[in-house]
């Protein structure tokens, strides 16, 4: 019996498999992730998280005129850097949750007036969660709707009381204000090109803010609400081998910024004044490169080359009337 016992514990033992987990094992209960970017949909999928590095640098030399014409500065540069923390996680088959923190970095030169300011901090951060009511897979068919949100949390004061509100000593890198956004897109793939438009209406909600200089009796604050944005994007994608290369347009129609004094009431912006000549719209041209080096791995570089812009009145938020310049990309993809 004492033979027969141990016999048996032998054969379990070189047999039988033993269950275990560890950090970072393959999830079985994830949802499938294709290795190339032509033939992902456009929510992570269920299970899996990813964490994205990336940076955006623009160096502008000019801006644009009330008309939309290309103007440049006299002997000045103003360059605005962004270094993003991007987070996605799939909550379910459909669901994703985001978040995005930015950190800003500015530098206005210009030799011939003695100016050399420089800034860095915190930006505005965003949330946002996308639900995808349709998708098939090989070809991959992708239509979700999304929502985010973006929070102010950037600087938004132009000086400090000791100097007074004229006085010019920090960059303004937030519109004070929050926005709220709602959108839908889709991606389609046939054979090694992936089509994808992005539709999306952007809510901006009034606030008093700093940089909003009251000239009467020269103080700070005032309240703003920034014009409403329409948004329409498109890309179209080539997949060749382990490379995706693309390039789109981003047309993007800005309403009327206002601006004036709160008002009592459950809606205390509801008497301020129009800016005049503060609408407009502007059009970019993106274009990049996806290296997909694993599933778990992507390098993205980028640059947006802008083909018309909006009179720029609020030097230096980039959030309300950009400058003009190409902006260069490149984000490191790490996803589990």
């Amino acid at each position: 019996m004492l033979l027969s016992t141990a016999l048996m514990a032998l054969s379990l033992g070189t047999t039988g498999n033993i269950a275990h987990a560890a950090g970072f094992q393959v999830k079985t209960m994830r949802d499938p992730l294709p290795s190339r970017e032509f033939e992902r949909g456009l929510v992570i999928g269920k299970g899996w998280a990813e964490w994205a590095f990336g940076a955006d640098i623009k160096t502008a030399t000019g801006y644009w005129d009330g008309q939309g014409n290309k103007r440049d500065w006299a002997n000045t540069k103003f360059t605005h850097s962004t270094q993003r923390l991007t987070v996605r996680y799939g909550l379910s088959r459909r669901a994703e949750l985001w978040m995005e923190l930015p950190f800003v970095y500015e530098r206005l030169t210009n030799p011939d007036a003695g100016t050399d300011l420089s800034q860095f901090g915190i930006g505005d951060p965003r949330f946002g969660w996308k639900y995808e009511p349709f998708r098939s897979m090989a070809p991959v068919t992708s239509l979700i709707l999304y929502t985010w949100y973006k929070g102010p949390a950037g600087n938004e004061s132009p000086g400090n009381s000791g100097g007074g509100p004229d006085s010019f000593t920090d960059f303004v890198v937030s519109t004070g204000t929050p926005d709220m956004a709602f959108g839908a897109a889709g991606k389609r793939q046939i054979g090694p090109l992936a089509f994808t438009l992005d539709l999306s209406y952007i809510r901006r909600f009034s606030g008093v803010t700093m940089w909003a200089v009251e000239t009467t009796y020269n103080r700070y604050s005032g309240r703003v609400k920034p014009g409403d944005i329409t948004r329409v994007a498109g890309d179209v994608m080539l997949q060749l081998g382990p490379v995706a290369v693309h390039g789109g347009a981003d047309f993007q129609l800005r309403q009327v910024l206002k601006s004036g004094n709160s008002v009592t009431g459950l809606f205390p912006g509801r008497d301020l004044a129009p800016v005049e000549g503060s609408e407009g719209w502007s059009l970019d041209a993106p274009v990049g490169v996806v290296l997909n080096l694993t599933r778990g791995v992507d390098i993205d570089l980028a640059l947006r080359v802008p083909v018309r812009g909006e009179d720029l009145q609020f030097f230096p938020i980039e959030d309300l009337q950009p400058t003009r310049g190409t902006t260069y990309s490149g984000t490191l993809e790490l996803r589990y």
